[in-house]
Parts: structure tokens; C-alpha cells; sequence
């Protein structure tokens, strides 16, 4: 078991578990993606209410870099909110017969133009469906057992319309051994 597999099978164990679940993106829909409810509202609609919708998408290690059609950096484009970026943080062995220890820090942006400024409210959604996911099934693709303590944080600044916050795992997974001898 390696961290890198680790950090694969969180991220695809995150993109399962919020599927189905739709925050804001920075991206205005066209009015023939709008739903019902939103073109039977008073013309003009509020800008906030007119963006694309999406499920968060967890990324390994960092955010992907914005490209332009030619390929060349563009550092005027979006962060792809929402997103859940899952970094592995630091690990060790304690001892030879001890389980190899990962932590998992889990970045979460969440774009929210309401004016309400209640981003952070879609934030701490994530983090508790995280939290209880982790309690309920701490077995992770058979090979990672997510273990106490479960820390998260909010961001104390204000962001608006850009919200974050964070929570650190630590999986135990089995570590490797030292091979002695071929009969072993």
C-alpha cells in the first residue's frame, strides 16, 4: 500500500460520495440551462442566481494549471469550483511492527456569489458529510483505515465570493517489510 494509492482512492472516494450533490461554479449558465423555477422568476433574474452547477470534483496533491486553447499557462482563468483538493501531508513508521501512518489534508473551495455571504455554510456541508462518511465507513478500498483525530478548519479572512475550509484524515495502511530471506 502506498500513499499515492492513498491519495488516488480518497479522491475517488470523495467524488463518489458528493455525485450527486451541486454547488455554484463561477461560470453563468445560458438561459436554455436554467431551470423552471428560475425563468418563472421576475425578469431580470439577479446574476447570482444564473451560474452553472456542479458536483465537486477532487483533485491529488494541487489544483489542476489553467490552459488556454494554445496550450500556454493562463493565470486569468477560474479555480474549477467546487473542488476538494486531497494532499497527502506527512506519514511515517513508528516502529517495525507498527502500521505506516498517512495524513490526508483535504482542501475545499466553494464559489457563492449570494449576497446572503453564506459560502461557508456549503463548506461546513462538506466537512460533516466527510466527517460522518469517514466515521460510518472507515475502511477505505479495502487497504486504508481512517483513523482518530478528524481536525477541520474555516478560512478566518473574508474571501466573497470564495469560500474554504479544510479537515485532516490519517489513514492506517499496512507498511512494507524488510524481505529476509526467500522462504519468507
Amino acid at each position: 500500500m502506498t500513499v499515492r494509492a492513498l491519495r488516488k482512492a480518497v479522491a475517488a472516494d470523495l467524488e463518489a460520495l458528493f455525485k450527486n450533490d451541486f454547488f455554484k461554479t463561477p461560470e453563468t449558465a445560458p438561459e436554455e440551462e436554467w431551470p423552471e423555477w428560475l425563468k418563472e422568476l421576475p425578469q431580470p433574474v439577479p446574476d447570482w442566481h444564473l451560474h452553472r452547477m456542479a458536483a465537486p470534483k477532487a483533485y491529488e496533491q494541487y489544483l489542476p494549471l489553467k490552459t488556454m486553447d494554445n496550450g500556454a499557462i493562463d493565470p486569468s482563468a477560474e479555480d474549477p469550483f467546487p473542488y476538494i483538493i486531497v494532499r497527502a501531508d506527512k506519514g511515517g513508521i513508528e516502529d517495525p511492527t507498527a502500521a505506516h501512518k498517512a495524513d490526508v489534508i483535504l482542501l475545499i473551495g466553494i464559489f457563492d456569489d449570494d449576497p446572503k455571504n453564506q459560502g461557508h455554510e456549503a463548506v461546513l456541508e462538506i466537512i460533516e458529510r466527510i466527517q460522518m462518511h469517514y466515521q460510518e465507513t472507515s475502511l477505505l478500498a479495502g487497504q486504508f483505515v481512517c483513523q482518530e483525530p478528524f481536525e477541520w478548519a474555516l478560512q478566518e479572512e473574508e474571501s466573497y465570493p470564495y469560500y474554504f475550509g479544510a479537515c485532516q484524515l490519517t489513514f492506517a495502511m499496512q507498511a512494507p517489510r524488510a524481505k529476509w530471506s526467500d522462504l519468507v
